[in-house]
């Protein structure tokens, strides 16, 4: 009853979008049959009786004979820039899709006629309140480059000899991306509801992803927040430059900047730049960025990336970025940590931790892990640490989370974009470096600051809370148990086999927990006594060495009670 109920709310909500937005989701339809897809569209239970009859009408088009992924590429392109962003985005999830449709992705630009600019001053002077002349001096009305989402034109600031890019935002695109990613996930619950392999890949979430990331790239006010981020993060770090953003010039739908005149990283030559500084410099900064700020940029690629002809290396374009937790970047650590030192079981742990799979994970563990391990021996078995490459090895590990319906949370999947971009440009420049020497330390740095004794404290910290409120949370979480079990609202199927054998585990597992809150009591006790500097032992307080001598004694204890000894 509960899978009744549930579908025909869906099926309300589904009706709402599509009632709203009747006129662009008839034209959606008419190009996805137009382009050979009308048997699919008949498949998803469409209620629209119009539309029913016109897929029988139409016909697929001269592009029927071509492979599926170019024909999605061509309806992409005639459905417009809402489209065209998902195209790009889904190019760098290859825990989506297989190496041939990414290959077709990739192909997608954005570049669209210009806006006019009668149409440019209107939402220029509607932003930021006041005439283009008063705000700016030479103002150009031809746009330096167009995309689908907005615009860019050079100006100066007017009483100030400061030249600037214009970024404006299309008019009406707002209100077409809403009509369209409604739209979008209509067609997602359609696709899950009538194939269920659909939801292996997460149709819906894949939608709700997308939506979240244009929202914020439509909002010029995120990605002002985002370039003085990464201004704070850079600013002592020479030889890497940011724009400067002009707040006074920014509103919602129009952002100023610093002009950022330079050489594309991609096409500088040894004859007008330090080809090996800037590139060096390029791996540190992204290298700082995914390791050490956890904020990092979302769409690196050539373009992105220009040169000063004094060797300084500067960031465009910040409407997408990413953002990796303390967790995810020790996640991060550990993988590159087991494949420089050939540990492909722990590879395949990691690997599984950071993917999102299903409900019945456990069973599907072994085979991952025997396929995993096989391609690594394979690939980098017996290789030295100079000889591997990072690219290979997060394509590879992608690949067999497609095979084993593994999907990556985005945030991962940026990131091992950005580090294959990167290495991929100072392969190019420099063919010969050694990307792994310039990995290390920051990955070093890392391990590091994970076991430093203040990390420890406060994990140890963190673990004792999180042990008291759980504590605290048992009476009221059993007595609800035990009113259920009254009720007769709970039901309990247990097989009990080996009665000693779980009973002897259960008292190991208590007996664990009781050494877990004494080594964190311990640590955190030492940590808590680093201030007490009047006797000292090898630079650190009597006190505090003694505390951590006990956490290292119970932590031996530890480990010897989880192998059964």
């Amino acid at each position: 009853m509960s899978t009744t109920l549930q579908r025909a709310y869906e099926n309300l909500r589904s009706g709402e979008a599509v009632f709203r937005d009747v006129g662009r989701f008839r034209q959606i339809v008419a190009v996805l049959a137009r382009h050979g897809f009308g048997a699919f569209l008949q498949q998803l239970s469409l209620r629209d009786e119009w539309l029913v009859k016109k897929l029988f009408e139409l016909r697929a088009g001269d592009d029927e004979h071509l492979p599926i992924q170019r024909r999605v590429l061509l309806a992409i392109h005639e459905l417009g820039p809402t489209f065209v962003k998902l195209g790009q985005i889904l190019s760098t999830r290859p825990d989506l899709l297989p190496p041939e449709w990414i290959d077709e992705l990739k192909t997608l630009q954005d570049a669209v006629p210009p806006m006019p600019f009668d149409d440019v001053r209107k939402i220029v002077e509607a932003e930021l309140g006041g005439t283009i002349e008063d705000l700016f001096d030479d103002f150009r009305p031809e746009p330096l480059a167009s995309a689908s989402i907005a615009q860019v034109h050079r100006a100066r600031l007017r009483g100030r000899d400061v030249e600037v890019v214009v970024k404006v935002q299309r008019a009406g695109i707002k209100k077409q991306i809403e009509a369209d990613v409604e739209i979008m996930g209509f067609l997602a619950r359609a696709l899950e509801a009538n194939f269920p392999d659909a939801r292996l890949y997460s149709a819906v979430g894949v939608v709700s992803e997308f939506e979240r990331a244009i929202r914020r790239e439509i909002d010029f006010g995120n990605e002002l927040d985002h370039i003085e981020r990464f201004r704070r993060n850079f600013s002592d770090q020479p030889g890497v430059h940011f724009p400067i953003p002009y707040r006074d010039r920014c509103a919602a739908c129009v952002l100023t900047m610093e002009f950022i005149d330079g050489t594309k990283i991609s096409s500088i030559t040894p004859d007008r730049f330090d080809v090996d500084r800037v590139v060096r410099t390029a791996l540190n900064a992204v290298l700082q960025m995914i390791h050490a700020d956890g904020f990092f940029h979302g769409d690196l690629h050539p373009g992105n990336l220009f040169v000063r002809d004094d060797n300084t290396l500067c960031f465009i374009d910040f409407g997408l970025v990413g953002s990796l937790s303390m967790r995810q970047r020790d996640h991060l650590a550990d993988l590159l940590t087991a494949l420089v030192s050939q540990d492909f079981p722990a590879v395949a742990r990691t690997f599984w931790k950071i993917g999102v799979h299903g409900k019945e994970s456990t069973r599907l563990y072994e085979p991952f892990e025997a396929d995993v391990v096989e391609c690594m021996e394979h690939r980098f078995g017996g290789k030295k640490i100079s000889e591997i490459e990072f690219s290979a090895f997060f394509t590879d590990l992608v690949a067999m989370a497609l095979k084993h319906r593994i999907r990556m949370p985005a945030d991962y999947t940026m990131t091992f974009k950005a580090v294959i971009t990167m290495e991929g440009v100072a392969k190019q420049l420099i063919p010969d470096m050694d990307i792994t020497a310039a990995v290390q330390p920051y990955v070093a740095a890392l391990l590091a600051e994970r076991y430093s004794p203040r990390r420890l404290a406060r994990s140890a910290y963190d673990a004792i809370r999180d042990l008291s409120d759980t504590l605290s949370g048992l009476p009221d979480t059993s007595r609800a148990i035990l009113e259920d079990v009254r009720a007769g609202r709970a039901q309990f199927g247990v097989e009990i086999n080996h009665i000693e054998e779980i009973q002897r585990s259960y008292a190991r597992v208590n007996e664990r927990n009781r050494l877990a809150l004494m080594i964190a009591a311990a640590a955190l006790c030492g940590t808590l006594a680093l201030d007490f500097q009047t006797w000292t032992v090898v630079g650190f307080p009597v006190v505090s060495s003694c505390f951590y001598a006990i956490a290292a004694l119970l932590a031996v204890r530890y480990f010897l009670t989880g192998s059964g000894k």
